[in-house]
């Protein structure tokens, strides 16, 4: 599977968790600056077909080699302004995701309920 496939994957299955209620922020892998030049319309446009909101971001707080960009991923804009405004406290989940946990962590009360759900319930040993 090429890089390009790839990411895309992982902004779909980040698209369906966030949609479904389980997360309220989904970050995409890191990208370089040319490979988000060659994904950002086509992952834009898979996460706008969800009903979903992005953000784009570059890193520029972190030193020029280890310097990255990445999609955020949500339902709401106010989330994004969660994340703005831990960002603005100077934290990067490049460097820790303690801080940003609400934002990122599932949200069990809120996911819409599946087939493995179901599948769980007969089947306690599964682990999630």
């Amino acid at each position: 599977m090429d890089q390009k496939s790839f990411i895309l994957g992982m902004v779909t299955a980040f698209c369906e968790c966030v949609a479904g209620g389980c997360k309220r922020l989904a970050l995409s892998p890191p990208l370089t600056h040319e490979m988000y030049d060659q994904v950002a319309d086509e992952a834009c446009g898979l996460i706008e077909k969800h009903g979903l909101v992005w953000y784009h971001e570059e890193n520029l707080d972190l030193p020029e080699a280890e310097r990255f960009e990445w999609i955020l991923i949500a339902r709401r804009q106010s989330t994004f302004e969660q994340y703005r405004a831990l960002r603005a406290q100077g934290l990067n989940p490049a460097k820790g995701l303690a801080p940003f946990s609400e934002l990122l962590s599932y949200n069990l009360a809120e996911s819409v309920h599946t087939g493995f759900d179901a599948y769980k319930t007969y089947f306690p040993e599964v682990r999630a």
